[in-house]
């Protein structure tokens, strides 16, 4: 699909560049989703066979529930590594079977991930204060609307909405990588308590993936429809 921005401020080479950083992300955060999944996918295989490892307050949550985390984690791998090749464009535009197939596959995953961590969100243990959980929960069904709304734009064959609400949940998703890096690469090293890391970036973690979803979705809105292929 051809964008055609209606951005008056930032030029095509800023938003090439911006697009660059923006993937380089991507990139990084679904690979710790990767990464992150399987060594959980570990714990819950481990603890499945009697074979339960001696790991923290925190880890220990994935063994004590191995059948609800094997849900999340294999959802989770195949979101992380399905979840970028749906925004390449030249997949999309070259060879739309391809893409067609790889989200046959991304959307019931992307769901079924939500679903997870919905219920884990009622089922695991919550650290910092209260409102946690509140968070979660609603991060997670955000990103089940997201994805339903999307399969049925998609179903109406309305491709640009498609294609700003496949980005939205797949925003939600990889906000979890977004609440690890900065609660082990920022806070951890600034000395924080672990209930306190935990409480800070539960609240900032939707916003700013989020947020930089919907203003990269403002900048690259076509000024009017502009038809694709799925």
């Amino acid at each position: 699909m051809k964008i055609i921005t209606n951005n008056k401020r930032l030029s095509k080479p800023i938003l090439m560049a911006i697009a660059t950083i923006g993937w380089a992300l991507v990139l990084h955060l679904s690979w710790r989703v990767l990464i992150d999944s399987w060594e959980r996918t570990e714990f819950a295989l481990d603890a499945l066979a009697g074979q339960i490892p001696e790991l923290d307050p925190f880890n220990d949550r994935y063994t004590a529930h191995p059948y609800q985390t094997l849900v999340h984690t294999a959802a989770g791998m195949v979101f992380a590594v399905l979840g970028p090749l749906q925004f390449v464009s030249p997949i999309r535009r070259r060879f739309p079977r391809i893409h067609r197939i790889s989200g046959y596959f991304f959307l019931p995953f992307g769901i079924l991930a939500g679903v997870a961590a919905l219920i884990i969100s009622f089922s695991f243990p919550i650290w910092g204060y209260g409102y946690n959980q509140a968070i979660g929960v609603v991060w997670s069904a955000f990103m089940i609307f997201a994805f339903v709304n999307a399969f049925m734009l998609v179903r109406k064959r309305n491709f640009l909405l498609h294609r700003e609400w496949m980005m939205r949940g797949f925003a939600a998703g990889l906000g979890v990588s977004v609440f690890r890096f900065i609660s082990e690469e920022i806070l951890l090293p600034m000395g924080l308590s672990f209930d306190d890391r935990w409480t800070i970036v539960m609240l900032i973690s939707p916003p700013i993936t989020l947020g930089a979803t919907e203003l990269w979705i403002r900048a690259t809105r076509p000024r009017k429809s502009v038809s694709a292929s799925v």
